[in-house]
């Protein structure tokens, strides 16, 4: 069996191989040789034309394009001038070599990103961290280049467990999962983190951590669990003075430096809690014009913030009714989500603070019902002992004339009494049922307010009080239930003549003031507190009760003024500069010609 050839061989293998002679012709070349040959450019046979002329070895990597196949090329000079190429296919090498550094710069970037933290460990020692670890713990690079960073170190005690484990793994696996620890920074403070590694085979085994810091969302489920905790402070009382103050403790605590929850009363506002990690004497208050500012605001969401402080509404159903303050204790301030943390907890105070009110308004609208239950008991029964008397009286003595027309006399003034009081419960009645209905028609009030004042006066003539009138005439028609307005009238002047004292006065002034008719009932009583004057009109309200029961009744007629006037489209109002300084009831009942009727 014949030999193959040289030739025969050279051409069926992989490689490229050609042979040129001196004077670059090809004298030989394979069929791999021949198409590098055939799609290569004038670079590539530059390169070549200059290895020949050189006639020295040389070895170069070219990408042929148009084959997309890399090639290392080796040139070897002849003994008679020419020149050898050995071609070798390189593709695969390259593309391993690009994943190779494209893996590289993707780890790089992610190191020298300020997404997460990378640190390097041989020995117990962070040899290398990039600039967002350092950062994490507060210490520097040259602390990693003088090798001052030992894991041990930085460790707190009760880690040590988890941190064998970690160990373990690393030699049973090449690396470690994830897990949660803590570092102790430079400050002394501790960095909860999340780290996980691998080991990577060195002289000296060295291990990759990532380290991702978990103090954001340790804070935020310190604020959750601060949250769900304050909650359940304020719903265990519904005394606010109480459950504030141990809101504050429980937020300095936890989360702040100090805590201050001031509370709108009247026109000023109290501090209602106060609490401090220091000494209370060395706390700052807020400054009163930021809280000013807070609770003048028509917006409950209007917060004051800065890197010293956060001041957030305490919002009720109607307006702002308070202000919580606090002081940051981490020393970079509060940020967004704490202040978004207090705003919730301003708003929970401001629910807590609308239920305790609502709670000690009914708890007093129910003890004013239980005084009027009284009252009205009273009141019915008064009548009734010289009614009883006039009764045993006529039996006693049914021919005496003198004593028939007293007993008469005495019962029939009780028994006036008495209607008026079931009439006025009965107006009240109406008024709360929507019942009480007027008929309208054309009223002249000076008419009304004469017949009035002639109801009156027998009662203010046996106390010496004198009546003055100042009516002023009005031509522009008012429409109104004339009885209705009379009983308005009537009560207004019943009031002044039961609380002022013998020898008194009573001023009553009609007059025209824009598109009003004005009634003004000034009298030189007893007056109204301050305190009172805004519960004067209102049901089951009386004011001082000792002083009120010495002149009887059962302080509903005020009440059923408002609703009379109400239901005229007008309104009533009260003024009085306190004891004993009288006081002036002024009604405003639009002029127009019909005048529409409310049903209360």
């Amino acid at each position: 069996m014949p030999l193959p050839n040289l030739a025969d061989i050279l051409s069926k293998i992989n490689d490229g191989i050609c042979i040129l002679d001196k004077d670059r012709q090809v004298t030989f070349a394979n069929d791999k040789a021949s198409r590098i040959l055939e799609t290569a450019d004038h670079l590539f046979h530059d390169r070549i034309a200059q290895a020949l002329k050189d006639q020295t070895p040389v070895r170069f990597e070219y990408l042929h394009v148009s084959m997309k196949r890399w090639f290392e090329h080796q040139t070897y000079p002849n003994a008679d001038g020419g020149l050898t190429v050995f071609s070798r296919d390189i593709t695969s090498r390259h593309r391993l070599e690009e994943a190779l550094r494209a893996s590289e710069d993707r780890f790089r970037r992610l190191i020298d990103s300020n997404i997460i933290g990378v640190l390097v460990v041989e020995s117990g020692i962070i040899t290398e961290a990039n600039d967002v670890f350092l950062r994490m713990i507060g210490y520097s690079r040259d602390d990693v280049v003088s090798r001052r960073l030992r894991w041990r170190e930085m460790t707190p005690p009760e880690y040590d467990e988890v941190d064998a484990r970690a160990r373990q793994q690393i030699a049973a696996y090449g690396g470690f999962a994830p897990y949660e620890k803590e570092f102790i920074a430079k400050s002394g403070d501790r960095l909860p983190i999340l780290i996980g590694g691998v080991g990577m085979p060195s002289p000296s085994i060295e291990t990759l951590c990532l380290a991702l810091d978990l103090s954001e969302r340790r804070w935020a489920e310190e604020r959750m669990r601060a949250l769900v905790e304050c909650g359940k402070i304020l719903a265990s009382s519904l005394e606010c003075e109480k459950t504030f103050l141990e809101v504050a403790e429980f937020l300095v605590s936890k989360l702040a430096d100090s805590c201050f929850i001031f509370v709108k009363e009247e026109d000023t506002f109290v501090r209602m809690a106060a609490a401090h990690r220091a000494p209370l004497a060395e706390a700052t208050e807020p400054d009163p014009a930021d809280i000013e500012r807070i609770l003048s605001s028509r917006d409950p969401d209007t917060i004051v913030s800065s890197a010293a402080h956060v001041l957030v509404p305490i919002p009720t159903r109607n307006h702002v009714a308070g202000v919580l303050a606090a002081t940051p204790a981490k020393a970079g301030g509060f940020d967004a989500e704490d202040v978004h943390f207090f705003r919730m907890m301003g708003r929970r105070a401001g629910l807590a603070l609308d239920n305790a009110r609502l709670y000690h308004e009914m708890q007093r609208a129910n003890r004013l019902k239980d005084e009027f239950v009284a009252i009205v008991s009273h009141e019915l029964r008064t009548p009734l002992t010289p009614i009883l008397g006039g009764v045993y009286m006529l039996r006693s003595e049914p021919y005496d004339q003198k004593i028939l027309a007293r007993a008469l006399d005495l019962i029939e003034r009780n028994a006036k009494t008495q209607v008026k009081i079931v009439d006025d419960l009965l107006d009240l009645s109406r008024a709360l049922s929507g019942k009480l209905r007027l008929n309208m028609d054309t009223v002249d009030l000076a008419v009304v307010i004469e017949a009035a004042v002639e109801t009156v006066r027998p009662a203010s003539e046996a106390k010496g009080i004198q009546i003055d009138l100042q009516l002023e005439r009005i031509d522009t028609p008012i429409s109104g239930d004339a009885d209705r307005l009379q009983q308005v009238v009537w009560n207004l002047l019943a009031n002044s003549v039961k609380f002022t004292p013998n020898d008194g006065r009573i001023f009553v002034k009609l007059s025209r003031v824009g598109h009003h008719a004005e009634i003004g009932v000034t009298d030189t009583g007893i007056g109204i507190e301050a305190g009172f004057l805004p519960y004067v009109f209102e049901r089951f309200r009386q004011a001082d009760t000792s002083r009120t029961r010495l002149h009887g009744g059962l302080g509903l007629g005020l009440a059923i003024v408002r609703h009379l006037v109400e239901s005229h489209g007008g309104t009533v109002h009260a003024y009085s500069s306190g004891d004993e300084q009288g006081s002036t009831f002024i009604i405003k009942l639009p002029l127009r010609p019909f005048a529409q009727a409310a049903k209360l």
